[in-house]
């Protein structure tokens, strides 16, 4: 599933059968765009803050760990530490700022969708009703009027935007009938999937899968 080398990043996470996507995916997409190798290391939820989290002052993963002994955490700094000086993170400014506004558009989808317990049918209704709408058909303007998010080229924005997304897709009907009415939308999709390195990414991760669904 990996890029793996000797010399490679390790991205701690916590393995949680079933519920690929989110933090994890959205970063490991930007090594791939980036062309870094990583290397997956995979705890159990349990033990979660007894690993990387620990380094984290905020506790939480995904955290990353250098060669050299560092350890990066929170998913836009990580990405930042990946993808500068990369296509992946654009190096013109206006492009990074297009880049920034489609990026915490599609992490406001995703903290929205996780900020209300499962059973909390009022808030669920109230993010069906309002708060997935608003979101959704503000990035479908976005990709309606650019291919990716920071113009011609993907970067690590689409990859926040495409695993938000696909989060909530998978996990919410009204996500899913919001995302197949958005025609934009699902140009997006398959506009990322048909990179080439992406659509390698995607081949390797659904084998991992078959043998192991909490990777």
């Amino acid at each position: 599933m990996a890029m793996t080398t000797n010399n490679a990043d390790k991205i701690h996470y916590a393995r949680i059968p079933k519920a690929h996507g989110g933090r994890a995916e959205m970063v490991r997409l930007v090594y791939v765009l980036a062309g870094k190798p990583y290397v997956d290391v995979i705890w159990p939820f349990e033990q979660a803050l007894q690993t990387g989290a620990k380094e984290n002052p905020f506790r939480q993963l995904p955290v990353v760990e250098t060669p050299s002994g560092a350890y990066i955490y929170q998913t836009l700094a990580i990405m930042h530490h990946v993808a500068h000086g990369t296509p992946a993170w654009p190096s013109d400014p206006a492009q990074l700022t297009n880049a920034l506004t489609a990026a915490m558009g599609g992490y406001d989808l995703y903290q929205a969708f996780g900020a209300f317990p499962a059973d909390d049918l009022v808030a669920k209704k109230k993010f069906e009703d309002k708060r997935a709408p608003q979101l959704m058909n503000g990035l479908g303007q976005i990709y309606a009027s650019r291919p990716f998010a920071a113009g011609d080229a993907p970067t690590f924005a689409d990859c926040i935007v495409e695993e938000a997304i696909a989060w909530c897709v998978r996990r919410n009907e009204a996500c899913r009938q919001l995302f197949e009415s958005n025609a934009a939308l699902v140009a997006f999709h398959a506009r990322f999937d048909a990179v080439p390195a992406v659509r390698a990414f995607r081949k390797r991760q659904a084998e991992a899968r078959e043998k192991d669904d909490g990777v």
